[in-house]
């Protein structure tokens, strides 16, 4: 049977993406795009066998999900995607409103750790189509309203992590369901090797991957050029630490999470291939 896996709706995956995304890779697995509450809640349900998830779902699930050991959506300084707009610099929020994304978890959880330990700030947050002071924007939205100099103030939260806990800072993880791994073990290896090949793919043709996120968008490609270099797709140490740290912040043991991995890639790429053939 073919696995069931879920992929970002937006382009901040395009990179590791770029395999499976109308490509030679596209026929190995039954892919399904979403929105990251749409792809943990659909994870959760059973109804996809692997997914870039949240990581604070992964947390959450950390009972019955297995962390892909060389996968994350993270950052190590700047982001570009995940943004504060605000009509009034962060120190006039105090008492005001913030408008949230329901799309991402998240990033709500992280505004929410700055405001209250870094900011030290009490704001109110309301519903996305609520009027606000501010707004949080995730994904394309926040790229676009960035690009645009709407007029106001522009905080990149990956930034202020960074300035405020010294700490990489990471979005999202791509997981696999504990019971699919241990029920099917060769479909999850393949899973794995499926990532890995897409993502090599991806970053051996950049410049067409960053041609099809500037057409989806709408966004020119020099902004698109701009904001790739800012994401880090390796789940290195550092990231694994900072990642650690912000679940503890609210209130999870990041030693619960377990991972699967395996040996690096040699000769994948032209394997999968010849899958398809």
């Amino acid at each position: 049977m073919l696995s069931r896996l879920g992929r970002m709706a937006y382009i901040n995956t395009l990179p590791v993406d770029w395999g499976l995304a109308g490509n030679a890779l596209g026929c190995l697995a039954d892919v399904r795009r979403g929105t990251p509450t749409l792809l943990n809640r659909l994870l959760a349900d059973g109804k996809l066998d692997a997914s870039a998830v949240s990581s604070v779902a992964a947390a959450e699930h950390a009972d019955e999900w297995l962390v892909f050991d060389h996968l994350c959506i993270g950052c190590k300084g700047e982001v570009g995607s995940v943004i504060l707009h605000a009509d009034r610099p962060w120190e006039g929020l105090h008492g005001r409103s913030i408008a949230c994304t329901s799309e991402s978890a998240t990033a709500v959880k992280l505004l929410k750790v700055l405001m209250e330990r870094y900011w030290k700030i009490e704001t109110e947050f309301v519903r996305q189509d609520r009027r606000a002071d501010a707004r949080l924007l995730i994904g394309d939205s926040a790229l676009k309203a960035a690009q645009s100099r709407s007029p106001g103030y522009i905080y990149d939260l990956g930034q202020v992590w960074k300035d405020c806990t010294g700490h990489d800072f990471v979005f999202g993880l791509w997981c696999v369901r504990k019971e699919f791994a241990l029920r099917f073990p060769e479909q999850t290896e393949a899973l794995y090797r499926l990532l890995e090949t897409s993502y090599a793919m991806g970053r051996a043709e950049m410049p067409s991957v960053v041609s099809a996120a500037a057409a989806a968008t709408g966004l020119d490609t020099e902004t698109i050029n701009e904001y790739y270099p800012k994401l880090v797709y390796d789940l290195d140490p550092d990231l694994w630490a900072g990642l650690g740290f912000f679940l503890r912040l609210i209130g999870h043991n990041p030693d619960r999470l377990q991972k699967f991995g395996l040996p690096k890639l040699s000769s994948g790429r032209r394997t999968a291939q010849a899958a398809c053939a």
